[in-house]
């Protein structure tokens, strides 16, 4: 498969759930009648999963192949990919994404900084309880071409939470 293939298929499934969760965030969570479902802010969310989310895990978990050792038992490749990707990769992912949402649904940067100052701590915890599990499910069971997807399987319920709390 090309790269520029790759790129658009990994982008395009992202996208897809992205947006989603964000749909499920605001019909289900948030209560919203179909009326009131913002179609917008759900495809800007998509958005991101296809230029940004999308591309960025998919170099990322290449990356983390290409640099653990794979003379070691899967479970310990398994681990030490989900310990490097949570310590070096997540917090900053994590703050971009907060960064980002908002942003692209025209929220004023003072109020973003706001925001991440208040709420990044209780993502980050929260990140930190749902996360290392899947990743090591992820890196230990999950072939490589399968990875990002079967992140943003486990990313939906993690992208309905973001969603209520960037978006709130």
């Amino acid at each position: 498969m090309s790269a520029l293939k790759a790129f658009l298929k990994e982008g395009f499934n992202v996208a897809a759930i992205m947006g989603l969760g964000d749909t499920v965030a605001q019909l289900f969570i948030e209560k919203k009648s179909l009326d009131d479902w913002d179609a917008g802010r759900t495809l800007r969310f998509s958005a991101l999963g296809l230029v940004f989310v999308g591309p960025v895990l998919r170099r990322w978990y290449h990356f983390l192949e290409s640099r653990v050792p794979k003379n070691q038992t899967p479970m310990r490749r398994g681990l030490t990919k989900m310990l490097v990707d949570q310590l070096l990769f997540s917090p900053p992912f994590t703050l971009t994404m907060s960064f980002l949402v908002p942003m692209v649904n025209g929220e004023h940067i003072d109020r973003i900084r706001k925001r991440i100052f208040d709420s990044y701590p209780t993502i980050m915890a929260r990140n930190y309880m749902l996360w290392p599990a899947a990743q090591v499910i992820n890196f230990t069971f999950v072939p490589l071409r399968y990875q990002v997807v079967y992140a943003q399987c486990i990313a939906l319920i993690w992208n309905c939470y973001l969603s209520l709390v960037l978006n709130g």
